[in-house]
């Protein structure tokens, strides 16, 4: 089936079967000509942005054949297969959801906003005003590293400093960039680097790097090696210049890394994000209702409950909080329907096109 322009049941050419028809359980021969694909950008492996296409995949599943939800089998849609298709990023995500190259998109919060406004890394192609949201569904924070005996004790103190910052176009970099900018560190104002967290760790270890900025996972597989490898420390990200962030951007929020979640850290106070499940406003209305209806089922909530890496389940809260696009109206019909949409700011409703967060700093130099 050609998934490429919008078609008469959906965006982008989806058949799809009546929503909650029992008929999910015929046989894959006697369906097969019903069966449709939904991809999902999902960033390179191994990131929280790829684990939670792959939990989206799974819970919005339910090929011919399968057991209904209500026999323990799949809550997803019937007749459709969700893909996580790998990519580099976010960066990478958004732009073939742009393109209508895949279907829908996980990205970072922040780099969501900033494709939607057409700022930093988006400026050159304009504001992507088509992206809506599905859900929140996953929390990332930014992990500020330094090695245990290092004099670098706030992050004021960085200036001059040899930083990794993550690869070039990363999800990583651009928020480390975004975040130490607040502080007034502009590239020019300390020694920028462009490794992947291995390398980088490898250098901060040997004494080559100074610190090394990681923005992914609260429990991050990457830096839990490198705490077991070397004592390392958190520079906090508290104070007034915190404060400004969240109050400016208000898909920040103040959170803190638990005390020994990783190897002889204290508890830190950093700042923290969601990764937003993104699809194009030309999605039918009623397809989006299902996928969200889907993704927030009983049996995709125990997955849900294994990816919540901070330790507190994923729930409808966290659905809305830190969204940073307007949502797609199928969505936000699931949203209301479940009474959790009483204080959603107004520019998350669908129909706006104006700004949805004040953006966040995007000096470069």
């Amino acid at each position: 089936m050609g998934l490429g322009g919008i078609g008469a049941a959906g965006a982008f050419g989806l058949t799809l079967l009546d929503f909650g028809s029992a008929e999910s359980g015929l046989s894959g021969a006697a369906k097969a000509q019903d069966l449709s694909y939904f991809r999902i950008g999902a960033g390179a492996p191994g990131t929280a942005v790829y684990d939670l296409a792959g939990l989206i995949s799974g819970a919005i599943s339910n090929p011919p054949g399968s057991r209904t939800c209500e026999e323990g089998g799949s809550c997803g849609i019937p007749g459709m297969i969700g893909l996580a298709q790998t990519s580099t990023g976010s960066v990478d995500n958004l732009g073939l959801l742009r393109d209508q190259a895949i279907e829908s998109a996980v990205a970072q919060s922040d780099i969501a906003y900033l494709a939607y406004a057409g700022k930093d890394v988006f400026k050159s192609k304009g504001a992507a005003k088509d992206f809506r949201a599905i859900a929140g569904l996953g929390r990332i924070n930014v992990k500020i590293i330094v090695a245990a005996d290092s004099d670098i004790t706030e992050i004021t103190s960085l200036k001059g400093k040899r930083v990794n910052l993550g690869l070039e176009n990363s999800d990583n970099l651009i928020t480390a960039r975004q975040v130490l900018a607040h502080y007034g560190l502009t590239l020019k104002r300390y020694k920028p680097s462009y490794e992947d967290v291995g390398t980088a760790g490898e250098k901060l270890k040997s004494g080559k790097l100074d610190a090394m900025v990681v923005v992914d996972a609260p429990d991050s597989r990457d830096v839990t090696a490198l705490a077991e490898a070397m004592p390392i420390r958190l520079l906090p990200i508290v104070g007034a210049v915190a404060d400004k962030i969240v109050k400016g951007t208000p898909y920040y929020q103040a959170s803190s890394i638990t005390a020994d979640r990783f190897k002889g850290v204290p508890q830190t106070q950093t700042l923290e994000l969601v990764a937003i499940w993104l699809v194009s406003k030309e999605l039918d209305e009623e397809v989006a209702y299902e996928l969200t209806r889907a993704v927030w089922s009983v049996t995709s909530r125990k997955l849900q409950d294994q990816a919540s890496a901070s330790g507190r389940p994923l729930d409808l809260d966290l659905a809305l909080a830190g969204i940073s696009v307007p949502f797609h109206p199928g969505a936000l019909r699931y949203y209301d329907q479940q009474g959790v949409t009483r204080f959603l700011p107004a520019a998350l409703r669908p129909g706006t096109d104006g700004e949805v967060a004040p953006p966040a700093s995007t000096t470069t130099n």
